[in-house]
């Protein structure tokens, strides 16, 4: 309509290959948009739920578009960057990504079982505890016993873990461990030190934000303990506590 009403306009409004460019690119950048807003809206961004969400990128950039698209440079430009970070986040996620049993099945599409689970063997015997010397000499037979027994025991559980049914979505990992730490003893002291590494600074950016609105010009008095108080209430009402 504006170009039929001003046709002298017409050398500046975009052609009809520039609009499906536009198009194209709005179709392919939504994804990255929805990434964003779900890794900011979180109060509790795990590792395994961000790699889920590179992973669905993953899919997107890699999807055939054809020879003839737009897109094809800039997208190949991206897969190359994507692939070089990605490849480094795939080593140091692997341990929490498969402690997080929302996720623990989808993390790893490109890798067979025994590559998924040997890491995870390898850091629960090397965190298997040491026994404390005493004055009564142990047979070096029975040391040996012992430690085959130990790693015969990490293995079933690993691999009955694996095994086990994804947890729902909306549980919290965290809680989840705790409800079955009798059934994985070893698993469940491992993850409390991986799940509590959050994937993103998002949260803490954000209370950040919240205790500059508790303390504001009008409420310049507050005492550290007030202002504690106040943080930490707020965070319980918010999580139903």
């Amino acid at each position: 309509m504006l170009a039929i009403k001003y046709p002298q306009l017409n050398n500046y409004l975009p052609t009809q290959t520039e609009w499906e460019l536009f198009y194209d690119l709005d179709q392919f950048l939504e994804s990255f948009n929805n990434a964003t807003n779900d890794l900011s809206t979180q109060s509790y961004p795990t590792v395994a739920h961000s790699r889920i969400i590179l992973l669905a990128i993953k899919i997107d950039l890699y999807a055939d578009r054809g020879h003839e698209s737009l897109l094809n440079n800039v997208i190949n430009s991206m897969k190359e960057k994507f692939d070089n970070y990605y490849e480094i986040l795939k080593e140091t996620t692997h341990i929490s990504a498969f402690l997080d049993p929302r996720y623990k099945n989808y993390c790893f599409p490109e890798m067979n079982e025994e590559e998924i689970l040997l890491p995870i063997q390898q850091k629960l015997e090397q965190e298997q505890p040491i026994t404390s010397k005493k004055s009564t000499k142990i047979s070096p037979f029975l040391q040996k016993l012992k430690a085959s027994k130990n790693i015969h025991i990490v293995d079933n559980e690993v691999s009955k873990y694996w095994n086990s049914n994804e947890a729902a979505e909306d549980i919290k990992p965290l809680e989840w461990w705790k409800t079955h730490s009798s059934e994985y003893p070893n698993l469940s002291k491992l993850a409390l030190d991986y799940l509590c590494i959050q994937a993103s600074s998002v949260p803490c950016e954000q209370l950040f934000s919240i205790a500059g609105q508790v303390l504001c010009k009008s409420r310049n008095r507050l005492t550290e303990e007030s202002v504690r108080a106040c943080i930490c209430l707020r965070s319980w009402i918010s999580e139903n506590f």
